[in-house]
């Protein structure tokens, strides 16, 4: 999984946001702002090989439903693999901006949570607009967007959408990372 990480972002590393998966720490840090006693659909945009996902698959509550959005076929296809036997679980080939389309076709709820690694800094900028202006009208009112980050670059631009309930630094992954929590900003 590792070494396929490792290519995927050498081929393309505007849509793979690290070197390395994520560690432990930071996705203790990810999971904490989820209340999975309560969650019934959560969306993860950019899985990769799936570190968050599996995470997300051992927590959730029976009936939950998990909404896997990748762009990247290769790890698209390995997740779709994993996870073709799970209940409730759908791996879906796309963009996180057209996610909204992909729920209503399923006939699924507004998610609860979406949590997000993309990488912003490198995403195309009127890209990554169009992919906070979606979530943020895809998301509950209570709903939260939980990103994790390598700079915090981008935090303007996270404003102009939501507004800030907690930021975090986690020392223990390579490279450091950001984790901001957010809720839906008013219109």
């Amino acid at each position: 999984m590792l070494s396929s990480f490792v290519e995927e972002f050498f081929r393309n590393p505007a849509t793979v946001g690290s070197l390395v998966p994520s560690s432990q720490a930071l996705t203790d840090k990810v999971m904490e702002p989820i209340d999975f006693d309560t969650a019934t659909c959560i969306v993860e945009y950019g899985p990769g090989t799936g570190v968050f996902t599996e995470v997300l698959m051992k927590r959730r509550k029976a009936g939950t439903t998990l909404v896997l959005v990748e762009v990247n076929r290769r790890f698209c296809q390995l997740l779709q693999q994993r996870y073709a036997s799970h209940a409730d679980v759908h791996v879906l080939h796309g963009s996180a901006d057209r996610t909204g389309d992909y729920l209503r076709r399923l006939g699924l709820p507004q998610p609860d949570y979406v949590v997000c690694g993309l990488p912003f800094s490198s995403l195309p900028r009127r890209l990554g607009w169009r992919i906070l202006e979606h979530t943020r009208q895809l998301l509950a009112p209570t709903g939260k967007l939980i990103l994790f980050q390598y700079s915090l670059q981008n935090k303007k631009l996270f404003a102009r959408f939501f507004r800030a309930l907690t930021e975090t630094h986690v020392l223990q992954n390579l490279p450091p990372a950001y984790v901001l929590v957010y809720q839906p900003a008013d219109e």
